[in-house]
């Protein structure tokens, strides 16, 4: 019998790496994605060489193209060292008040597979009522919202609400032989269907776990 991904690595990291650690060790983990964090170096190493054997023993591998050993530091806060997660990229940079402070932002390979998703649903619906196509648009902005709406994530925001703005524009103006929708009209469309804008949540107890 198969064991689950928590036997497998967790209850494994919580019982034999985190006791032959020299320092502090964390995992976070999502079905089969997961991240840990070593305060020393050479725990990391020594972690990152083994888990391979570890997950062979059941019949599992190591995602190549997903793995990476590296410094993710707040002592060195730099969008270049950067690492994604569930959708997300994190990294360390200087707040507005110059103290470190972790942050996130959608991930730019996520990014863009949505904002290709967006297109194709306005190009193939845009014979659609032009209320009820915004309408459908603001259920799917609003879901991409609740998820992505994190602290330090607005222009992230903001860029999936401009390519909505931009597609809309695009392809309602090739309903017909000639051009009907100007960005004046558009906005006051958008405004009166009230197409859902950007908004962020507040800080997440996901983002104070990290040292």
């Amino acid at each position: 019998m198969v064991k689950s991904r928590h036997n497998v690595i967790d209850e494994w990291f919580v019982k034999v790496v985190k006791p032959h650690c020299e320092g502090e060790a964390i995992i976070c983990r999502y079905a089969d994605d997961f991240v840990c964090a070593f305060q020393f170096k050479s725990d990391a190493e020594r972690f990152y060489k083994v888990l391979p054997k570890r997950l062979e023993k059941y019949n599992l591998e190591v995602a190549e193209d997903k793995t990476q050993c590296m410094r993710f530091s707040r002592f060195e806060p730099s969008l270049m060292n950067r690492f994604t997660f569930l959708g997300f990229e994190f990294y360390w940079d200087w707040d507005k008040k110059k103290t470190a402070r972790l942050f996130r932002r959608t991930a730019r390979k996520k990014l863009q597979v949505k904002k290709a998703e967006l297109s194709a649903y306005i190009k193939k619906n845009r014979y659609m009522k032009t209320s009820k196509l915004i309408g459908k648009l603001t259920e799917k902005l609003r879901g991409h919202y609740g998820y992505f709406g994190v602290v330090g994530n607005l222009d992230s925001l903001k860029a999936m609400y401009s390519h909505a703005e931009e597609k809309l524009y695009k392809w309602l103006n090739r309903r017909s032989g000639r051009k009907s929708m100007t960005w004046k009209k558009l906005k006051r469309t958008i405004a009166y269907c009230a197409l859902a804008r950007p908004v962020v949540k507040a800080r997440t107890t996901m983002m104070r776990v990290w040292w």
